[in-house]
């Protein structure tokens, strides 16, 4: 998925007043979506560290 600036797309001196607190509105929910989806990611990344298997040391006077 790629990221469009959206001040590079909308002209936000022809917006009018309402136009923009629907805009900012709809921003608003996107950035919390997308804050979610990185705290979720950075969940499961941390929990597949975790479950990693660690190397085990030998015992080397038990054989």
């Amino acid at each position: 998925m790629a990221f469009i600036a959206f001040t590079k797309v909308i002209d936000f001196s022809t917006l009018t007043a309402k136009q923009r607190k629907e805009l900012k509105s709809i921003l608003g929910d996107r950035e919390k979506q997308l804050k979610k989806a990185i705290k979720d990611v950075e969940i499961a990344l941390s929990r597949l560290e975790r479950s990693k298997p660690r190397k085990r040391k030998t015992a080397k006077g038990r054989r």
